[in-house]
């Protein structure tokens, strides 16, 4: 394996298309399950100069009338080291801890959003 080349030998689309379903099933089941229960509206991959980044766009009821977007590079960061399943629990995780440590707290920006 070539460096930076996902792990388990799927090309970067394959990685990519089976880490987005997974994540979003992953994301949508834990919404559901959370005390504040919430939505996922979005999950889309943006390339950058330093690779691949995932962005989740989602709502809680908790905090009514904000939009969370978080982003977290996963090509290489993720790709690179677990296989797409276990790479979106990792997302999935750090997505839900960064909304109750962090996110939850913050006042949203003018249009309703808060980001990381």
């Amino acid at each position: 394996m070539e460096e930076g080349e996902p792990r388990g030998g799927l090309s970067p689309q394959e990685w990519l298309a089976r880490f987005q379903d997974s994540a979003e099933a992953k994301l949508r089941d834990q919404f559901s399950s959370e005390e504040d229960a919430g939505s996922l509206s979005s999950l889309a991959f943006e390339e950058r100069e330093d690779g691949v980044w995932g962005i989740a766009t989602f709502s809680m009821c908790s905090v009514q009338g904000v939009t969370f977007i978080r982003s977290q590079r996963v090509m290489p960061d993720l790709s690179s080291e677990w296989d797409p399943d276990f790479a979106a629990m990792l997302f999935e995780t750090h997505l839900i801890e960064w909304f109750y440590v962090d996110a939850k707290r913050k006042p949203p920006d003018s249009s309703g959003r808060v980001r990381n």
